[in-house]
């Protein structure tokens, strides 16, 4: 019994699943986007529930629970979109970008390149985020300049009145120091696919490109004390 090429036709991570039974009156839950853990039953279920829907001669004669635990192609790919539904951080509902980009690498038939692409664009949305959270941050301190920051220049701003008194306190401190720490810890960087080198957070492969620039390291540094020491 040969499994359908494409895992992407289940679509139960999406609701299709959800919806389709809702509209065939049968019980839904079970595909529940909000719920659902993508695993070989799932899908046996939904294999059923499609055989059931299209009478006979119908094309869904599998895969079966056995035949998804016996392949390990199949069992990576719906271990790694499981996980990557459940991504802390990941927005509950998907963006018209993310779900096109998701339709995209379901067309491609390599169970083994959909897995890889999805490594790939979960580590960029991983580093998208924390990238986001270091801005905000920078935003609440009125003497830095964000936007020269982001375009590679270091300009520090003159605060006039009561703002010139802010300063950064202890548990900010904390908090700046831990993610001073995290981005030249290259083991961890490691896992994004990112380095620490030559006093900036770069890409380890491919085209190399910067994602923190060496003054903007530098001022991460010195907002959490670090600055001038041993990596």
């Amino acid at each position: 019994m040969e499994p359908p090429a494409n895992p992407g036709r289940f679509k139960i991570l999406s609701g299709g699943a959800y919806k389709l039974a809702k509209s065939a009156r049968q019980d839904p839950e079970i595909f529940n986007p909000n719920f659902v853990k993508l695993n070989s039953r799932v899908i046996e279920q939904y294999v059923r529930f499609r055989a059931r829907l299209d009478g006979s001669g119908s094309e869904w004669s599998g895969p079966v629970a056995t035949t998804i635990r016996g392949d390990r192609n199949l069992m990576t790919y719906l271990k790694l979109r499981d996980a990557e539904s459940k991504r802390p951080g990941r927005p509950k509902r998907p963006t018209p970008l993310s779900r096109r980009a998701d339709d995209i690498i379901d067309r491609i038939d390599s169970i083994h390149d959909q897995a890889l692409l999805r490594e790939v664009l979960a580590k960029g949305r991983e580093a998208k985020r924390q990238l986001d959270i270091i801005v905000a941050a920078l935003r609440k301190h009125p003497e830095i300049d964000v936007e020269a920051l982001r375009e590679g220049r270091y300009m520090p701003r003159k605060v006039d009145g009561p703002l010139a008194q802010s300063a950064v306190s202890a548990d900010d401190t904390k908090l700046i120091r831990k993610l001073a720490t995290r981005l030249r810890d290259n083991d961890e960087l490691e896992e994004f696919d990112l380095v620490h080198r030559s006093g900036r957070v770069k890409m380890s492969q491919g085209a190399g490109l910067d994602l923190i620039y060496p003054e903007e390291m530098r001022l991460i540094e010195r907002l959490a004390g670090l600055e001038g020491t041993a990596v």
